[in-house]
């Protein structure tokens, strides 16, 4: 099968492997028709997120049951799935404590960090982690499940109240995900980015009553005129972290969930006195059903926030969309896309 390799940073390129094999009773094979193109693949390639070499990438995917084990029972050959990649052994002193995604064994078996991925022709995984497609929901649309589910799992730590007056900061993937998941929970705010193309493109797709704006400033302004503080700011950028805290209301929340190298400071006698939450979040915990519901019920328009697609021969071409340059080896914000999505062997539905 044909398969996207890392080698070592700016070093990946497709490789033949041999297609996965079911070896437990509780395993499917899948095969895989459209994987999203995440920005920690970006991270991986351009040498800013560790992965281990030889690992094919890839891990927000979706595809056709081919074979099952024979314990399993929920699935048979010609189901449509999409698959959760936050693979948890459910025994270790994090799974057992509620943090499965920080469990014990992501060292070995991070979907396509560590462990084989999804951008190639055939997947196995156990039988707990796939989720049936129904018919009126794409293989490309199936793609945006798992970051969908890491933005409710973001979600998830906050006491977060309908009326919060919030802002997201960076309006690529993460930032127009983030939006939709806080529009199903009855929240509505303002995207913030510093590109002009980039921001054209999420007024067009943003949820409705979310707003986009140039400035932090601006955003403020029109949500908080009068104190100029709002209750949430969601950093998925990376860079701006702890800078944001003076424009924080007392009590107010910072959600950081760029991955991205860096260094913040702030004042701790700030954060005891004002109550204020300064909070992490990772990938998936107890969110992925949720989240599949969501784009079930097109309450997420997947297919709007897909802005291109291409097929697995074309990844680097896919990458330069997102500005990642692999012959020049450059890593650029890119105002070109929104989500990029590489089809197995260019196939669609």
């Amino acid at each position: 099968m044909l398969a996207l390799v890392y080698k070592s940073a700016w070093d990946v390129a497709l490789e033949e492997r041999p297609a996965p094999e079911i070896t437990k009773d509780n395993h499917v094979l899948v095969r895989i028709r459209a994987t999203g193109v995440c920005g920690t693949d970006l991270g991986i390639i351009s040498g800013k997120y560790h992965a281990v070499p030889s690992t094919i990438l890839g891990h927000e995917s979706a595809g056709e049951v081919i074979a099952v084990g024979s314990a399993v029972s929920s699935m048979q050959p010609g189901d449509r799935v999409v698959i959760d990649p936050t693979y948890y052994c459910g025994q270790c002193d994090m799974c057992r404590t509620g943090r499965q995604n920080h469990c014990t064994h992501k060292s070995v078996t991070e979907t396509g960090v560590s462990a084989d991925g999804t951008f190639t022709d055939y997947y196995v995984t156990e039988d707990r982690f796939l989720y049936k497609l129904k018919d009126h929901i794409s293989y490309e649309e199936a793609t945006l499940t798992e970051p969908l589910s890491c933005m409710l799992t973001g979600i998830n730590q906050i006491h977060l109240l309908p009326n919060f007056t919030t802002i997201i900061l960076g309006a690529g993937p993460i930032g127009i995900l983030y939006s939709y998941a806080l529009a199903s929970k009855g929240v509505t705010g303002c995207l913030v980015d510093i590109s002009e193309e980039r921001l054209a493109i999420a007024d067009s797709v943003a949820p409705d009553r979310w707003s986009v704006h140039a400035t932090l400033e601006s955003a403020i302004h029109e949500l908080a005129p009068l104190k100029n503080q709002v209750d949430m700011i969601v950093d998925t950028t990376g860079v701006v972290g702890t800078q944001v805290l003076s424009q924080l209301t007392s009590g107010g929340y910072l959600m950081l969930v760029g991955l991205r190298d860096g260094t913040s400071t702030f004042n701790p006698k700030e954060v005891v006195d004002r109550s204020l939450k300064i909070i992490g979040s990772i990938d998936s915990l107890g969110t992925f059903s949720t989240a599949h519901y969501l784009i079930e019920q097109q309450i997420v328009p997947a297919k709007k926030i897909i802005t291109h697609s291409y097929p697995l021969e074309d990844y680097r071409e896919a990458f330069l969309t997102l500005g990642c340059n692999i012959n020049e080896r450059t890593l650029q914000p890119s105002s070109q896309a929104i989500k990029v999505v590489l089809q197995s062997n260019g196939s669609g539905n």
